[in-house]
Protein backbone atom coordinates (compact mmCIF):
# COMPACT_ATOMS: atom_id res chain seq x y z
CA UNK A 1 0.00 0.00 0.00
CA UNK A 2 1.07 3.32 -0.92
CA UNK A 3 1.14 6.39 1.00
CA UNK A 4 1.13 9.83 -0.59
CA UNK A 5 0.76 12.13 2.75
CA UNK A 6 -3.09 12.89 1.66
CA UNK A 7 -4.63 10.16 3.25
CA UNK A 8 -6.29 11.82 6.65
CA UNK A 9 -4.88 8.97 9.45
CA UNK A 10 -4.39 10.43 13.50
CA UNK A 11 -1.02 9.83 13.45
CA UNK A 12 -0.98 12.84 10.37
CA UNK A 13 -2.50 15.21 12.56
CA UNK A 14 -1.35 17.35 15.06
CA UNK A 15 -3.12 16.62 17.63
CA UNK A 16 -1.63 12.83 17.99
CA UNK A 17 0.99 11.94 20.43
CA UNK A 18 2.84 8.56 21.00
CA UNK A 19 0.84 6.01 22.92
CA UNK A 20 1.33 2.11 22.09
CA UNK A 21 3.37 2.67 18.88
CA UNK A 22 2.24 2.68 16.03
CA UNK A 23 -1.04 1.30 16.78
CA UNK A 24 -2.43 3.19 19.07
CA UNK A 25 -2.04 7.37 19.54
CA UNK A 26 -2.95 9.57 21.92
CA UNK A 27 -4.98 12.28 21.14
CA UNK A 28 -5.42 16.07 22.88
CA UNK A 29 -8.05 17.37 20.94
CA UNK A 30 -10.39 14.59 22.02
CA UNK A 31 -8.84 14.34 25.41
CA UNK A 32 -9.88 18.09 25.55
CA UNK A 33 -13.44 17.50 24.62
CA UNK A 34 -13.69 14.66 27.27
CA UNK A 35 -13.92 12.52 24.69
CA UNK A 36 -11.89 9.29 24.69
CA UNK A 37 -8.13 10.23 23.57
CA UNK A 38 -6.89 6.31 22.91
CA UNK A 39 -7.79 5.93 19.29
CA UNK A 40 -6.03 3.60 16.21
CA UNK A 41 -3.09 5.45 14.31
CA UNK A 42 -5.09 4.87 11.11
CA UNK A 43 -8.75 7.00 12.02
CA UNK A 44 -9.25 10.11 11.86
CA UNK A 45 -12.25 12.59 13.35
CA UNK A 46 -13.81 15.18 12.62
CA UNK A 47 -11.55 17.51 14.04
CA UNK A 48 -8.80 16.19 11.56
CA UNK A 49 -6.09 18.92 11.21
CA UNK A 50 -3.34 17.64 8.90
CA UNK A 51 0.26 18.47 9.51
CA UNK A 52 3.07 19.36 6.48
CA UNK A 53 4.83 15.88 6.97
CA UNK A 54 3.63 12.35 7.24
CA UNK A 55 4.49 10.71 10.70
CA UNK A 56 6.50 7.37 10.76
CA UNK A 57 3.79 5.97 12.87
CA UNK A 58 1.36 6.08 10.15
CA UNK A 59 4.09 4.32 7.92
CA UNK A 60 4.74 1.64 10.32
CA UNK A 61 1.15 0.96 11.57
CA UNK A 62 -0.10 0.29 7.86
CA UNK A 63 2.99 -2.19 7.71
CA UNK A 64 1.33 -4.02 10.21
CA UNK A 65 -2.04 -3.92 9.21
CA UNK A 66 -0.17 -5.24 5.78
CA UNK A 67 1.22 -8.33 7.27
CA UNK A 68 5.15 -6.27 7.34
CA UNK A 69 4.98 -5.66 3.55
CA UNK A 70 7.35 -2.77 2.90
CA UNK A 71 5.18 0.29 2.43
CA UNK A 72 6.40 2.91 -0.08
CA UNK A 73 5.80 6.61 0.05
Amino acid sequence: METNGEEKFCGNCDSHNCFDYPKKVFCSTRYWHNENPIVDTLWHCDSYNRVSQECYCVREALKQKNGDRAVES
